[in-house]
């Protein structure tokens, strides 16, 4: 798949003294050919087969491109978010788009479109996913990039470059760290984007904002992570263009924005921004002076410096950083909480009454609803969903962190729930400390997959600081036992098990579940459906 290898490398051009940009013409065909290229040799593709994904831009016109040199049917999920140029584009190159018109409940349009994306891959026979979100090999491609950008400019001490699905960051800086470990990785991101706290929000700017965390984004490589509005990308871009002849896309824009600040920072330092694409998709927008005028702030005054926040969870207005630290998102959430940990530990001791009479609005409401569980003396207590506080604490080893959504993503879904009364929350309480926690759903809250008689189980986590003592397998019977005395008539309990987290599946089968057989295609890559059935006993 080499006849559009020449497009996938970047041209290296030094803009300043020490600043570097790696400009791209579509940057998603780098790793795009690559996983097409592992599958075949991996046999999960097959000649003149259909590949089928979720996309509403650069990913999904590399796909498209590839697929008409190489003779693939290609079928695009997309929400309105696609802009007519490019939906016009993929019609031309033979793609099925299908564009949902609704956000799920939690989750937003990711969810719903890989919950229409599942559908296509069960109906079509001998379908291919590339699932760039949670594919390995999307940033392993990157290696190749990391090559090029030693040859070219040798010693890098900054990468800077705009975070969607992690694979052209994380595999960068993973593999440029080899060499120099000393390497500073800056993360661009958009305001009401999920990837490094933010809560979800109305999408600011295309190939930034995010409802969901990929699989893909290693946390821990990042030294900082700044936040740009849509006004001070698109005047970045503009400048970009204005000052090197670089037509680039916002995401580009962004990336030069924040790197030549780093660079007037750190003189006799080399820095390289990434610029993912070029600016054709974003003429009658970014490039269209008449569509500026409608976006929020194009005609004020823009931060001339970011400034630095104290947690990446508050709400930003403007060019903004936090020092992230080589953290995981877990660590950073929460020495970020401004709370003790085990706040919660005191009212767990207080009758229900006593904790009924001193809740103020928006606290903590904690109520015991099953005795312990024997053998490790763990209880479940009824979480409400503003109740983030009581297990906020609960970090998980970075192997299972790719698996589960952080705790602050999964409260902002409960607030955001339009059937707050069909999800229930829970921590698992052993000796009035929270270990472990999940939740429940049922009906309107149920997933796709599941069937409407059912409960589902997400979201199980077990602090790392509480593993291997037999909480997973109590935290099971409890669901089982919350099931059987509240809802005795549904017969069944499922849950989703992530295919390569092994951990977890030993667990649900050493706790009386078993495999149906069924798959569904997430956004953290395949699971595999599992099922406890309640006998007559």
């Amino acid at each position: 798949m080499r006849n559009l290898v020449d497009f996938e490398n970047p041209r290296i051009i030094e803009l300043n003294d020490g600043l570097y940009g790696a400009s791209f013409f579509l940057m998603k065909l780098l790793p795009a050919r690559f996983i097409l290229e592992r599958a075949v040799e991996q046999r999960a593709l097959k000649i003149g087969a259909s590949i089928c994904d979720s996309s509403s831009g650069n990913f999904g016109l590399a796909l498209a491109m590839l697929a008409a040199q190489h003779g693939y049917k290609l079928t695009l999920v997309s929400d309105p978010s696609l802009d007519r140029h490019l939906h016009t584009r993929l019609a031309q190159l033979n793609v099925h788009v299908d564009v949902v018109s609704k956000p799920a409940r939690g989750g937003g349009f990711q969810q719903a479109r890989s919950e229409r994306l599942n559908r296509y891959l069960r109906e079509i026979p001998g379908s291919y996913w590339p699932a760039p979100h949670s594919n390995p090999d999307n940033p392993l491609a990157y290696a190749k990039l990391a090559e090029l950008l030693i040859d070219r400019v040798g010693k890098i001490d900054c990468l800077v470059g705009p975070v969607g699905s992690g694979g052209s960051m994380c595999g960068t800086s993973r593999y440029l760290r080899v060499p120099f470990p000393g390497l500073h990785t800056i993360g661009i991101d958009s305001p009401k984007s999920v990837l490094f706290g933010q809560l979800s929000g109305k999408r600011q700017l295309s190939g930034l904002e995010r409802s969901i965390i990929p699989s893909n984004i290693n946390h821990s490589h990042f030294d900082e992570v700044h936040w740009l509005t849509q006004a001070e990308a698109f005047h970045a871009t503009h400048r970009l263009h204005r000052d090197y002849g670089l037509f680039m896309g916002p995401t580009g824009g962004a990336a030069y924005r924040v790197a030549n600040w780093w660079s007037q920072r750190n003189p006799g330092k080399k820095v390289v921004a990434i610029f993912p694409d070029e600016g054709h998709r974003y003429i009658e927008t970014v490039y269209n002076e008449d569509w500026l005028r409608s976006v929020p702030g194009w005609r004020e005054s823009l931060r001339e410096q970011p400034v630095p926040v104290a947690a990446p969870t508050g709400e930003l207005t403007g060019w903004s950083y936090f020092a992230w630290g080589r953290r995981t998102l877990d660590q950073v959430l929460a020495s970020a909480m401004e709370y003790a940990p085990l706040r919660s530990s005191f009212e767990n001791r207080l009758p229900p009454q006593s904790i009924k009479q001193k809740r103020p609005s928006g606290a903590m409401h904690l109520k015991p609803i099953t005795p312990p569980s024997e053998g490790c003396g763990a209880r479940l207590i009824a979480l409400s969903r503003f109740d983030d506080a009581a297990v906020i604490h609960l970090k998980l080893d970075p192997e299972q962190e790719q698996f589960v959504d952080p705790l602050e993503v999964v409260f902002s879904d409960l607030r955001n729930s339009s059937w707050p009364e069909c999800e229930h929350p829970f921590s698992i309480v052993v000796r009035d400390e929270a270990v472990g926690f999940f939740v429940l759903r049922e009906k309107m809250a149920l997933p796709e997959w599941a069937p409407p008689d059912v409960i589902t189980l997400h979201s199980l986590r077990v602090g790392s600081t509480h593993q291997r003592s037999g909480y997973g397998e109590a935290a099971m019977r409890l669901a089982v036992q919350w099931v059987l005395v509240n809802r005795p008539a549904v017969a069944c309990l499922l849950l989703a098990a992530n295919v390569r987290n092994l951990t977890a599946r030993n667990v649900y089968l050493r706790s009386g579940f078993c495999d149906t057989g069924a798959t569904y295609c997430g956004p953290v890559g395949t699971q595999n459906i599992l099922k406890y059935i309640f006998d007559s006993e």
